[in-house]
């Protein structure tokens, strides 16, 4: 295992040099094979300061292209020069590098997996200095990557990580800045490699002292894209390019007709494996495409998406027998009463029999605003539901 360290950079000149010297003091003995900073397009005067430190490979971006697309420059490189995995810290300080030797540690006994840093924000030091945003979008970022991945990650956007090299630069990414790092752990783990955590300080500094290039609005969307991006490739069947073969690590759907896997699903359901999130998310899924006009296969496609999105199969059945016969016409004529109020400024019901592919694009104008409408508050009320009825929700409830 041979290691290096990156620190993508940019405008971070009254920091970077005492994030270097603190990565220094905590490897002092370790294997580290280089220090590889990646100038990411700085204009604060960064370049001028690591000019003056010695022992440390500088990198260049003419312009500022984003952290991710800085990482897999310092990645490729690293590579080339036959480098096995790669450290990563950030450069604004709020990282402890005492913490790096128990990453490699770990990546030294797992060297196929990604490991990654947990930061209990909830214990830390510095607890009351963490804004709530950084609360919120940690714990909506590990319920996402779990529905994506099927793996529970406690904390993906800690930046302090152990890449495998060889693994992570087979991968095509499609961001490149913040979205990277929530990209590259779903596409490790589809692709066979298990994303592990590790405990870590938590550091936040005072708003004053605070470096940050986060842009609430902008990068929130950015946050937003790339998530359903990801769910949507999930939801795709297409086959995952493999990097690390393991044995279970392919999708399994089962077989929906066997008594077995309904036997399956129902110690699934029951299982306090699932959060109350998951199983009310599970829920709205099947609740969306059982008002579909999928008829006659909307059971098996509930099935199909809760397997693919690593949900609550028993609970999205569940959901998705909302348009059970007697009321699948309710569902109908309102879809087609909406569409046309839409379409055409008025509400009219529909003789059934008077149905022609015309209406088609009414009804389903209609029907995706009902489905989701529907969908929506069915989420709620079962989330509302299960904390009642289960208070504690799951040892992974996010």
């Amino acid at each position: 295992m041979k290691v290096a360290l990156v620190i993508p950079v940019f405008n971070h000149g009254a920091s970077i040099a005492g994030v270097i010297e603190a990565v220094r003091a905590a490897v002092a003995g370790l294997e580290i094979g280089e220090i590889i900073v990646v100038d990411d397009g700085c204009t604060d005067g960064t370049v001028e300061v690591l000019e003056g430190i010695g022992g440390v490979t500088v990198l260049r971006h003419a312009r500022n292209r984003g952290k991710g697309e800085a990482l897999l420059t310092a990645f490729g490189y690293a590579l080339q020069k036959g480098f096995t995995h790669a450290v990563t810290i950030d450069a604004d300080g709020q990282h402890d590098a005492e913490d790096i030797p128990k990453l490699l540690a770990s990546a030294r006994l797992y060297p196929d997996d990604l490991i990654i840093g947990y930061r209990d924000m909830e214990r830390a030091a510095s607890a009351k200095e963490i804004p709530a945003s950084s609360r919120k979008g940690r714990d909506i970022s590990r319920f996402w990557l779990r529905v994506q991945t099927g793996q529970d990650i406690p904390d993906s956007q800690c930046g302090l990580r152990v890449y495998p090299l060889g693994h992570v630069m087979k991968g095509h990414y499609r961001f490149g800045r913040f979205d990277f790092e929530t990209e590259v752990l779903a596409r490790m783990a589809w692709g066979g490699v298990r994303v592990r955590s590790v405990p870590v300080t938590c550091i936040y500094f005072p708003p004053a002292k605070r470096v940050s290039h986060f842009r609430p609005v902008k990068d929130t969307l950015r946050g937003v894209r790339v998530n359903v991006y990801l769910v949507m490739r999930r939801l795709l069947p297409l086959p995952f390019s493999r990097m690390v073969e393991r044995p279970g690590a392919a999708v399994r759907f089962g077989r929906w007709w066997k008594i077995a896997t309904w036997r399956v699903a129902m110690r699934q359901a029951l299982s306090a494996g699932n959060s109350n999130s998951e199983l009310a998310t599970a829920f709205a899924v099947g609740i969306f495409v059982g008002l579909t006009p999928f008829y006659f296969v909307q059971t098996v496609l509930a099935i199909y998406l809760a397997r693919r999105l690593h949900l609550n199969v028993l609970a999205a059945v569940i959901g998705s027998q909302i348009s059970i016969p007697p009321l699948a016409p309710l569902w109908f004529l309102l879809s087609y009463g909406l569409g046309n109020l839409l379409l055409k400024g008025e509400w009219i019901s529909l003789d059934a029999g008077a149905f022609s592919r015309a209406m088609l694009p009414t009804l389903l104008l209609g029907n995706v605003i009902i489905a989701t409408g529907v969908a929506v508050v069915g989420l709620f009320v079962a989330r509302q539901v299960l904390g009642r009825l289960r208070p504690f929700g799951a040892a992974t409830s996010t």
